[in-house]
Order: structure tokens, then C-alpha cells, then sequence
């Protein structure tokens, strides 16, 4: 098992050697005495992970792991809160039909 050093991973990644050391745990190592090492199979892992790619339809976009793509509401996110909607919960503050809070009356203050 051929195992690869911290400059051996930087020139790999095209990083510097204090980032390797800095991403140690992100990538995987081996700790032999006070000597770091890290495997082939490992240091291949953490690149593929970290790659993006053009996404399909033809546009320059790059493709993300979050979900902002989804629908309005169809995700696991609220429906937005429009301008239409803040005006009609002030009108309802105006007259008077506010929700109530769940404050007990004692605890109000004066």
C-alpha cells in the first residue's frame, strides 16, 4: 500500500501544503508517529466530491447540492410572504382581528 504525503497531496490538488494540513480531516489520513500520510483511493474521494459540472439545457450554470431549484412551494420551505400579504395582516391589526399571543395577561407589561 503505497501511502502519499502532505506535498504529494498538494501537488495533486494544486493546493498548498498548509491546506492539506488544514483539510487533513475532510480528506482522511493515516498518523504514523508524528508523520501524516494519506491514501490514493482517499485523496481521488475528496476531489470527486468536491466536483461541480455543467448542468443539462444548455445554459452556463453550475450545478449546486442545495435545493434552491424547487419550486416555490414545493419544497419543504414556508409559501413566501408577499407584500399582499403583510398589508392584509396590517389591515387586521387596524380592525382589530390580530392573532392573540399565547402571553398570559400577568406577564404583560404596562
Amino acid at each position: 500500500m503505497a501511502l502519499l504525503t502532505p506535498e504529494d497531496v498538494a501537488q495533486q490538488l494544486a493546493m498548498s501544503l498548509s491546506w492539506v494540513y488544514a483539510n487533513k480531516h475532510r480528506i482522511g489520513y493515516h498518523q504514523i508517529g508524528t508523520a501524516i500520510r494519506f491514501e490514493p483511493k482517499d485523496v481521488a474521494a475528496y476531489s470527486e466530491g468536491c466536483k461541480r459540472g455543467p448542468q443539462t439545457g444548455g445554459r452556463n450554470t453550475w450545478e449546486s447540492l442545495s435545493a434552491t431549484g424547487r419550486s416555490e412551494t414545493g419544497g419543504l420551505s414556508r409559501k413566501r410572504t408577499t407584500v399582499s400579504d403583510i398589508n392584509k395582516r396590517l389591515q387586521g391589526l387596524e380592525k382589530g382581528s390580530a392573532r392573540r399571543t399565547s402571553t398570559r395577561p400577568s406577564a404583560k407589561l404596562n
